[in-house]
């Protein structure tokens, strides 16, 4: 897919001298030709705007906003001048990127006049960049982007050796595409249909608001398209990955940790993961089970947890099947890899514990996502429903 396509929405530009720079016009024009829609600023937005931010593809920031005190003429280009940006404005900047970040996650291009190396410098300083990774901020100078098509191909290079928003921004178009198709045929079916599903779930007696969420994410789902990722940007032939690195995207692809407060502190889930003390505990209860209904309170709902505990990385080895990529595991219990900040579960099926949510809740630490909770969910009704059959006699082998 070509970047101006990936990029596609619509941009952010924040550059104090717009109309009066021909470098930063030059850039707006290149964007212009592809007839992406743009806003410019010439200060950085408020913190108040900046939470409006999440539809925007992209944002353009010249790093030093201070107008009228520069020419193109009296300033060499990766050069800073004597004078220098002012720490208030570094700090803005600073307090203007972690705000955003806390917004949405969209490509942030810094480009300047100033020394890259140096605004790089304070970007690592201030947790913003990584000098061992791919980051989703690209710092460049002006001088470098200058002419009809040079900003989208330097783009390009840099989108294809970041797997991260490349993935974001293809995900982003196809996503975009079914959420209009799902509301517009909705709509169509009846503008009144959230009214009528939420008249359904209150005489049921269900959480009305994770049920409607519930249905808009299952046909949004639906509606996606088969994705068709560039095997070029993402397969990347000699790249070292540390097996640090690997069972942390692993952690992230199957589990969800609640330590920044990712789940609802009001909805149970099949999978929500519990640790007391030096034991962990999963909830296999069917998820209609986990709703709270009419005159039953969220914190008496009972819970059906299996009891697990670590498998140390002396026995990983011993356990992990090459063949297949999978653990051995016997009929009375399961192996989940790397969840919980990187830890190996072994959770046994010889006991199902019974826990009220109220008792219960201040140990929850994440939830383990499907389909690794389904399979753990099946096979524990295979173990609850086995039939025992007598020993075969050695003498007859």
């Amino acid at each position: 897919m070509p970047t101006a396509n990936i990029l596609s929405g619509i941009a952010v530009i924040i550059d104090d001298r717009i109309g009066g720079e021909a470098k930063i016009d030059n850039i707006i024009s290149q964007i212009e030709r592809k007839n992406i829609p743009h806003l410019k600023y010439t200060a950085l937005p408020s913190l108040e705007e900046i939470k409006n931010f999440q539809g925007i593809s992209f944002l353009l920031l010249d790093w030093k906003l201070q107008a009228g005190e520069r020419t193109d003429e009296e300033i060499t280009d990766g050069v800073t001048m004597p004078a220098g940006i002012t720490q208030a404005a570094v700090e803005s900047n600073i307090e203007f990127l972690k705000k955003l970040k806390e917004s949405c996650f969209i490509p942030v291009f810094i480009f300047t006049n100033e020394n890259v190396d140096r605004i790089i410098q304070i970007l690592v300083e201030n947790g913003l960049y990584s000098t061992e990774s791919q980051n989703y901020i690209f710092v460049k100078s002006k001088s470098d982007l200058q002419g009809r098509t040079k900003f989208f191909k330097v783009i390009h290079e840099w989108v294809e050796k970041t797997p991260s928003v490349y993935a974001l921004k293809r995900w982003e178009s196809e996503y975009n595409s079914a959420k209009n198709k799902l509301f517009h045929e909705f709509h169509e079916i009846s503008p009144n249909w959230p009214k009528i599903l939420w008249k359904i779930f209150d005489e049921d007696g269900v959480n009305k608001s994770a049920e409607l969420g519930e249905v808009i994410t299952r046909n949004l789902y639906t509606r996606m398209k088969p994705f068709e990722f560039e095997d070029n940007i993402l397969r990347k032939r000699g790249m070292t990955i540390s097996k640090d690195q690997m069972r942390k995207v692993l952690e992230g692809e199957r589990y969800i940790s609640d330590t920044n407060d990712s789940l609802h502190p009001d909805v149970i889930s099949t999978g929500d993961v519990f640790k007391q003390g030096g034991d962990f505990y999963i909830n296999i209860r069917p998820a209609c089970d986990c709703i709270p209904r009419r005159n039953l309170a969220i914190d008496d709902i009972e819970l059906f947890l299996l009891k697990g505990s670590k498998v140390t990385e002396t026995q990983l080895p011993r356990k992990y099947n090459r063949q297949y990529g999978t653990f051995d595991e016997t009929v009375s219990n399961t192996i989940v890899f790397s969840i919980a900040g990187g830890k190996t579960i072994n959770f046994s099926f010889q006991n199902l514990y019974m826990k009220k949510w109220g008792e219960f809740k201040q140990y929850r630490i994440g939830q383990l996502l499907p389909p690794y909770i389904t399979r753990i969910q099946q096979r524990y009704a295979l173990y609850a429903k086995r039939q025992g059959l007598p020993r075969i006699p050695p003498e007859a082998i």
